[in-house]
């Protein structure tokens, strides 16, 4: 199960670096276009991108060392590269789709939104990373389980925000 699971955190980070790729094509596609916070907004987006990819390659990094806490921390580190991807999937959604169709205008309302979904997801992980970390030590099996569904869904999100930017071009 540890090889499938480092395929699939493998498998994630190469599909956020194909989608920052078209997404920086695109955006120096419109650069002048751009507004300076839809500018900011995707240096913000590179940043959460970074600490997604962080997040997964510590994950696949600590797998190939020995021992159950270990694996534990891996495991614990996938859920959290997926709650951060979560807090700004809405945004990166909306600004993907802003990018692909030129709707400057609201941009700013995007950047609004990723930093409620960036304080939302820093609240969850104040508020329930200690349980999670308690479940993660009661229930190995169901947490491997999850860690890589939650791997896989993340690669599968990627890819069809890759897929609908393809589209557009």
């Amino acid at each position: 199960m540890d090889n499938e699971f480092k395929k699939k955190l493998e498998a994630a980070e190469e599909a956020i670096d194909r989608l920052e790729d078209k997404i920086e094509d695109k955006v120096e596609d419109i650069a002048e276009d751009l507004t300076e916070d839809a500018q900011e907004l995707w240096v913000d987006i590179k940043n959460s991108f970074s600490g997604v990819k962080g997040k997964l390659k510590a994950a696949a990094t600590a797998l190939d060392q020995i021992g159950d806490e270990t694996k534990m921390q891996v495991h614990l580190g996938t859920m959290e590269a997926h709650e951060k991807m979560e807090g700004v999937k809405d945004t990166l959604e909306d600004f993907t789709q802003k990018i692909a169709n030129k709707a400057h205008t609201e941009i700013d309302t995007a950047k609004l939104r990723a930093h409620l979904a960036e304080m939302e997801a820093e609240d969850f992980m104040e508020t329930k990373g200690a349980k999670l970390a308690h479940d993660v030590n009661e229930s190995g099996e169901k947490v491997k389980d999850t860690t890589i569904k939650a791997a896989g869904e993340m690669k599968d999100y990627f890819e069809k925000l890759l897929k609908d930017l393809s589209k557009s071009a």
